[in-house]
């Protein structure tokens, strides 16, 4: 792991949760937790997850562990992997006339804390929360999303790392640097459901499992049917730093969505940091 860059944590001082929307997070595989840098006073790279307000002028954490920082910590939101400066607006508790959502719509009524954005925003719905170390590690890979059949030669490589036969492979993103990131789903192995995002670069190949026991109702996320929707699963920014590559995804379910934050290491992708916002409709 890159030097300084040990642990990421949030800033965030947000509502509880309801209690059956913990019940919606994905089934991934579990990441040894990092110790706080929250606890020393070095300055250490921080990122953390903010949703936007409707006119995108302003954004306001969401909870991912129990770790609290100073606000004015953080400097700046990454954006549709673009950087934009932050000003730290107010910290407040949810209101009594929140639906519990944490959305756009119930913005106002959420509680945490609050950003508003130097620039303007046109596009984009969640933010990354980082400071000036964060950006000084990390490089932003600029990337197209697009949604094309994972090519032949690439399936065939993904498919013997697995030893597992493909149902259905696709490519997410191409990265200027002509790397591509894919995500595929293999065959039901009797109970076992497994999909897999990929970063192949070269003969470099990073790979993420979303490994799951199958069932009809709720396999991945709650009431997903049994199917790995590949447009549940949305690239938001890639990042290279000396050693790493690392990536931030939001995952849709029917109830609510994870915003995760992970960085390769020995060819894998390790979550670093999660938070979970509940948006199921009224």
């Amino acid at each position: 792991m890159v030097k300084n860059f040990t642990t990421f944590l949030s800033i965030i001082i947000a509502s509880s949760l309801l209690t059956s929307c913990m019940n919606e997070e994905p089934k991934q595989i579990k990441q040894e937790k990092k110790e706080s840098n929250l606890k020393t006073d070095k300055v250490e790279a921080i990122v953390g997850f903010a949703f936007l307000n409707e006119k995108k002028d302003s954004l306001v954490s969401l909870a991912v562990e129990d770790e609290k920082i100073k606000p004015e910590a953080a400097t700046h939101a990454i954006i549709e992997n673009k950087i934009t400066p932050i000003d730290f607006s107010v910290t407040k508790p949810e209101s009594e006339s929140s639906n519990g959502r944490q959305t756009s719509h119930n913005f106002s009524n959420n509680g945490g804390t609050f950003f508003s954005l130097k620039e303007q925003i046109k596009e984009g719905d969640f933010a990354l929360i980082v400071n000036q170390k964060f950006i000084d590690q990390n490089q932003i890979l600029p990337f197209k999303k697009i949604n094309k059949e994972t090519n032949e030669q690439i399936k065939l490589k993904i498919a013997k790392q697995y030893n597992r036969k493909i149902s259905q492979s696709s490519t997410l993103a191409e990265l200027n640097n002509k790397a591509q990131i894919n995500i595929t789903l293999f065959e039901v192995k009797n109970d076992s459901a497994l999909a897999v995002l990929t970063y192949l670069h070269n003969d470099q190949l990073i790979t993420l499992d979303f490994p799951a026991k199958y069932d009809e109702m709720s396999t991945w996320r709650v009431d997903d049917g049994g199917v790995f929707d590949f447009e549940n699963l949305q690239l938001l920014s890639i990042f290279q730093s000396d050693k790493s590559i690392k990536i931030a995804t939001v995952f849709w379910g029917a109830e609510g969505y994870n915003l995760n934050f992970y960085e390769s290491v020995d060819g894998v992708f390790k979550n670093i940091a999660e938070a979970y916002g509940y948006s199921a409709p009224l």
